[in-house]
């Protein structure tokens, strides 16, 4: 199936990003990304959308518009959700989290829960997901870059060696995230997972002194979704984006490190009988399931059900058989800049 990677998770001028739509897109498509997705706050911007060619690489990127919207009347403003798809502006129901999904849905959007859960750090503010009372949302963003960065960057220590390394500062989703994921699959949900930049690409400085921190291309060859599409992505805008719709909702995707080695050619399968999965997919068991891992890079592969990790290889392949229904993914983990990082983390594979 052909893969493609983009991020859908970051901020122009429009809202609190420091550089304009072109720029960002410049930088998204220099940093080898195939898509985007605008997510400005609260806010709806017409006339962005379609192919961008950056002048510097000659490469093309699929550009698409969507927002992250909150009530900005709550002090901290939690409650972020990143929305897709809907060319209309949302602000009316942003204090509204049902009704908020409800409007999406109804518009044929999908909706992901935003940095569902932070921790603290240096910068203390936090904006994690509050109201678990909801139904109908498409998934969540299990690795927010930012979201770790906040956390890593815990000490003025670190905070230094963080900006002027920023290679040696992530690690993965936060455990208590991936936990969470888990808890709502088990619960008989399906949510799709996807990582992202949520890149701003802010400007700090002390006396005469100013640096940039995590720049957007920086972002860009991070953690990002790969998608894998029925077909080769249309040069038609509107069936291009019905394609990432698609594999979107279905959860046709992956989520990726790029720095420790690009993830992209990574798979994970299941047959049983004469049926297969690919990752997002349900599978009706016949007798017997056989899972494959397959790898472009040697990593430590973990193969998860429910949670609880159930097979485990290093290298490039790993193979189970299972006779027990039940939710299946997968993790991998590369060694770099001397400790082991996350490197791919996939959605399930539901075994019914």
């Amino acid at each position: 199936m052909p893969e493609i990677v983009g991020n859908m998770h970051m901020h122009t001028t429009t809202s609190d990003g420091t550089a304009s739509h072109d720029e960002v897109a410049a930088a998204a498509a220099q940093a080898g990304l195939d898509f985007i997705i605008y997510t400005d706050h609260n806010t709806w911007v017409d006339g962005w959308e379609g192919w961008y060619r950056d002048p510097g690489s000659r490469r093309e990127i699929l550009r698409l518009m969507g927002q992250e919207i909150n009530d900005q009347s709550l002090e901290p403003e939690y409650n972020h959700l990143l929305c897709y798809f809907v060319h209309q502006d949302l602000q009316p129901v942003a204090a509204q989290p049902q009704a908020l999904i409800d409007t999406v849905l109804a518009a044929g959007g999908l909706c992901f829960v935003a940095h569902p859960l932070e921790r603290p750090g240096l910068i203390s503010d936090i904006y994690p997901w509050l109201d678990w009372n909801i139904s109908g949302y498409t998934g969540l963003e299990l690795w927010n870059t930012m979201t770790e960065v906040k956390w890593q960057l815990r000490s003025l220590a670190r905070a230094i060696l963080g900006v002027f390394f920023p290679q040696g500062v992530l690690s993965g989703p936060l455990p208590e995230t991936l936990a969470k994921w888990d808890a709502l699959l088990a619960g008989g949900q399906k949510v799709v997972a996807i990582g992202n930049a949520d890149a701003h690409a802010l400007v700090y400085s002390r006396g005469p002194l100013s640096r940039r921190v995590y720049p957007y291309q920086f972002l860009f060859r991070a953690v990002n979704t790969h998608l894998l599409l029925a077909d080769p992505p249309s040069r038609d805008v509107d069936q291009a984006r019905r394609q990432i719709h698609a594999a979107l909702k279905q959860g046709h995707c992956f989520v990726g490190y790029d720095l420790p080695g690009s993830p992209r050619g990574f798979t994970f399968t299941a047959v049983s009988g004469s049926s297969r999965a690919i990752m997002g997919d349900t599978l009706t068991l016949q007798d017997t399931a056989t899972l494959v891992i397959t790898s472009p890079r040697r990593a430590w592969l973990r193969l998860l059900k429910d949670g609880r990790v159930v097979a485990q290889a290093r290298g490039k392949r790993l193979e189970y058989q299972t006779r027990a229904p039940g939710v299946y993914r997968v993790e991998a983990y590369r060694w770099f800049w001397g400790w082991r990082r996350g490197w791919v983390f996939t959605n399930p594979i539901y075994i019914v």
